[in-house]
């Protein structure tokens, strides 16, 4: 008895120094063969049936998961002890719902291939489902590609852009508004990164008439000019910098990635407002940027004026017409230490405090 004993105390060390050696040495998606358990040395002499102890050991504390792969070939994978956790308070048939849903990772699983992956009965399939999402295990979610079906993935997990179509989805609706107002930013940072501006030369700047419109905007008679770079031209925009852009000035809730960003940019391309340059690599504005901001301002549609109202506010208005300085009538005389002179100026202080926040 005292050697069974012995002989049980040191399988259970093994166990233990084998799971360990796993943790360390593979993932927890790994697929972990017999051979791979031995290459640990940890199992003396390489005896395959004290290497079955071990494992059976595993399996039954729910640290090791049991699988075979494609060519029916016997694998396991590791448990994180927090799964193990779990599973240990688990019945048989919520283990094998919550293991069945564990393997599906972020893309989830319907209730239907659920169903037929556990030959469960539906009704014990709803029980263990209710249980284990009463406990937080598990959650539910919309596939927006199929509105009426819920898919369950483990609750620590962020679904998949297959599940919840990426960011240009809120609650499995399609954001067409935000998609318009995102697009607009983008084509007028790239119009103004595609064409090269004119510099207007000192004559013209004091020969250039200010007027007052309505609204306490500013313009001058004369547009801006744009010219197209030359051609060879190697420094148009590329995805990570209109990424880098739209993430910096905070028009998204969230952070958006390149991958999210490329799909609009595609749109823009089919919508003839961007061209893609260098198979894709770089991305030239077609429209110069007052054309894009005039086009921005004279879409007639309700939803657009709400877009162009947000596209407006991130994207500011010029640097002149904000400041004070824009709208003075007094603004040739103002010069320092003059009797109209920055220093003196009454309204500095308050737009400051009110657009800076000083």
């Amino acid at each position: 008895m005292a050697s069974a004993g012995g002989s049980s105390r040191s399988t259970a060390a093994l166990a233990s120094e084998l799971y360990e050696a796993c943790r360390t040495k593979f993932p927890e998606d790994h697929l972990i063969y017999q051979q791979d358990l031995l290459n640990l040395g940890v199992i003396p002499n390489n005896d395959l049936s004290v290497l079955l102890q071990c494992t059976q050991s595993l399996v039954d504390q729910n640290l090791f998961r049991t699988l075979q792969d494609k060519d029916d070939r016997l694998a396991w994978k590791v448990i994180s002890q927090k799964d193990a956790e779990r599973l240990q308070n688990l019945s048989p048939n919520e283990s094998l719902v919550y293991n069945v849903i564990h393997s599906t990772g972020r893309a989830g699983i319907w209730i239907r291939p659920l169903k037929a992956r556990t030959n469960l009965h539906k009704s014990i399939i709803d029980r263990c489902l209710k249980s284990l999402e009463s406990k937080n295990y598990i959650k539910s979610v919309h596939n927006v590609r199929f509105p009426g079906r819920k898919v369950y993935m483990l609750a620590e997990l962020t679904p998949s852009e297959d599940v919840t179509g990426g960011a240009w989805f809120t609650d499995g609706v399609l954001d067409a508004e935000f998609i318009g107002v995102l697009s607009e930013f983008i084509e007028h940072y790239v119009s103004k990164k595609s064409w090269y501006e004119v510099p207007a030369s000192r004559a013209d700047k004091h020969q250039g008439k200010r007027q007052k419109v309505s609204g306490g905007d500013v313009k001058s008679d004369s547009e801006k000019q744009y010219l197209p770079f030359p051609a060879g031209y190697q420094h148009y925009p590329t995805v990570k910098e209109i990424t880098a852009e739209v993430n910096k000035v905070g028009i998204t809730p969230v952070t958006l990635g390149d991958e999210s960003i490329a799909q609009l940019l595609d749109m823009l391309c089919y919508d003839n407002k961007l061209i893609a340059l260098n198979n894709g690599v770089n991305f030239k504005s077609v429209k110069k940027p007052n054309d894009v901001r005039l086009a921005s301002k004279t879409r007639g549609d309700v939803d657009g004026a709400a877009a162009n109202e947000q596209f407006e506010a991130w994207l500011g208005k010029n640097g002149m017409v904000e400041a004070p300085c824009g709208q003075c009538p007094v603004f040739k005389l103002c010069q320092p230490g003059g009797a109209v002179s920055p220093e003196n100026c009454e309204y500095f202080d308050p737009w400051l405090e009110k657009a800076l926040g000083f």
